[in-house]
């Protein structure tokens, strides 16, 4: 396929603290036109030949205009510098909004526009600051970024790496689990362990969700109130130690997400929060290692830690 094997780069000795963090935000019109918003033609017609166009048009996100996807070559004879890089979104996020943001800092560092990947799963927040209760782990999702990890792995012909950010932490571990959704009871196929190469989980909702008000953990979704909370595939994390039907699902088994799994979380972070049920929900079964600070909301988790991110993908190193 004209694919170079991916080398990994040495890491600078020497990095600035904003650097190594990958602190900074740019605004989101300068990020739409700095990274791809949406696939390449080259990358879009693929996924159209080998698995149809329907396929094609449920990844693509084609219908939520520029930003509801990105990643692809200009031809198919481009050759890869590091391992492609699929980045999965939380709750009412787009592929243009944070992925976007990320796949930019990682451009700026190192990595090129072929090598970048993310697609959306539900519709975004749409203007409503509630639109996240709206969400759930549903069937559909899981498929869709299954199929993105699979299309990705085969168009370039190389192994992946996964970054995902908080309630994709949970999608994309059940898209690369497998087995059966526990909503329809659809068949996804065995584990993708053995084509990802690195995951990162940033601030994941694990064992639920249990935000901060005044350094305070409140149990959020101990009731099945909401769908983002239902006791199926939602957040539900009531009676200690009962989890919904999803997390237990997701938790029954360690260290499947790829060869090398790590956490990135923040002990201040206001959303998903530090324990539930006497376990650090951000924190991944079977994990190769974390890193946690101290300082960071959720949002701020993702935004301020691409450098940690590349350096645990590319290097296996935690800085």
């Amino acid at each position: 396929m004209g694919v170079a094997k991916p080398q990994r780069r040495e890491r600078q000795k020497t990095r600035s603290a904003e650097n190594r963090l990958g602190a900074g935000r740019c605004g989101f019109g300068a990020l739409l036109n700095s990274a791809q918003s949406r696939f390449t033609p080259d990358f879009s017609s693929w996924i159209s030949e080998r698995y149809g166009p329907e396929v094609r048009n449920q990844i693509e996100r084609l219908d939520l205009g520029p930003g509801g996807s990105y990643g692809g070559k200009q031809n198919r004879d481009e050759n890869l510098t590091n391992q492609p890089v699929v980045f999965v979104h939380g709750v009412s996020d787009t592929a243009g909004e944070k992925p976007t943001e990320a796949a930019n800092w990682f451009r700026q560092n190192g990595y090129s526009a072929n090598e970048l990947y993310s697609t959306t799963y539900f519709n975004g927040a749409q203007g409503n600051p509630l639109k996240w209760v709206e969400y759930s782990m549903r069937c559909e999702y899981i498929k869709q970024v299954r199929s993105l990890l699979v299309s990705v792995r085969l168009y370039t012909g190389t192994n992946i790496d996964v970054v995902a950010y908080s309630l994709g932490v949970v999608v994309a571990r059940k898209a690369i689990l497998g087995g059966r959704c526990v909503d329809t009871g659809e068949y996804l196929g065995s584990p993708l362990t053995r084509i990802v190469d690195t995951f990162v989980g940033v601030a994941g909702p694990n064992h639920g969700i249990s935000p901060q008000v005044g350094g305070v953990g409140l149990p959020a979704c101990a009731l099945a109130i909401a769908p983002i909370c239902n006791q199926v595939n939602g957040l539900y994390s009531g009676m200690c130690p009962n989890e919904s039907e999803f997390l237990q699902d997701i938790n029954r088994f360690s260290h499947y997400e790829g060869q090398y799994v790590y956490s990135i979380y923040s002990t201040k972070d206001q959303v998903v929060g530090q324990s539930v049920c006497n376990q650090v929900t951000s924190r991944i079964p079977g994990q190769t290692g974390e890193r946690v600070f101290d300082q960071f909301n959720h949002d701020q988790t993702f935004d301020n830690t691409h450098g940690v991110q590349l350096s645990m993908i590319r290097d296996h190193v935690i800085v």
